[in-house]
């Protein structure tokens, strides 16, 4: 269940490989196996996972630049309540795969306590602030540096250059709804005809 499950497709590209940390809150610990088992479903890789009994400090100090949210409080007692379970994951499109599986387990654990079961990182930077925290020695900033340079380079340039060049030869009326016409349809002369 650790790296040697992560599926090799997806470390053949690792520009397209996010971590983020996973909390199975403690009204659904009980359950942390099936949650497992579902991550693995889902092809992710589970790098790390510990067990941590929480402290409302240890929440407040973790949520320190969230500390104007309503939702920080609320958080903190929950997790305050017994045993968490930490998971450090990583898999292909990552925060996208990861909104069905806690959709999925908040749904049961909703049911049964009328309170979510798994908090998740939920954006690229929430992930580096919890693993830094979590699990600092996964935190390499050059290797990141250089992933977000990679994906640059090998998935946002080359579409974006096409998208430019069209411009420059079309000169359409107006450039930026082309541009966004181009990127999300594909390309055809008359999203670029004048006027």
């Amino acid at each position: 269940m650790y790296r040697s499950e992560i599926s090799k497709p997806q470390l053949e590209n690792l520009n397209l490989i996010e971590r983020l940390v996973v909390i199975i809150l403690p009204n659904y610990f009980y359950e942390y196996e099936s949650v497992l088992q579902h991550l693995v479903k889902e092809n992710f890789g589970i790098v790390e996972k510990s067990v941590k009994n929480f402290k409302p400090e240890d929440v407040l100090e973790w949520k320190s630049a969230d500390l104007e949210s309503q939702d920080i409080w609320g958080l903190s007692d929950r997790l305050s309540d017994g045993p968490c379970m930490l998971l450090l994951c990583q898999r292909a499109n990552a925060f996208i795969e990861m909104t069905g599986v806690a959709r999925y387990h908040n749904a049961i654990a909703n049911r049964m306590s009328s309170k979510n079961g798994i908090y998740y990182s939920k954006t690229t930077i929430a992930a580096y602030h919890d693993t830094l925290f979590f699990y600092p020695k996964y935190v390499d900033e050059k290797l990141m540096i250089k992933h977000a340079k990679d994906y640059l380079s090998v998935e946002v340039w080359p579409k974006l250059s096409q998208g430019l060049a069209r411009l420059a030869v079309e000169r359409p009326a107006n450039p930026i709804v082309c541009l966004i016409s181009f990127f999300f349809r594909p390309p055809k002369s008359q999203l670029f005809r004048n006027g």
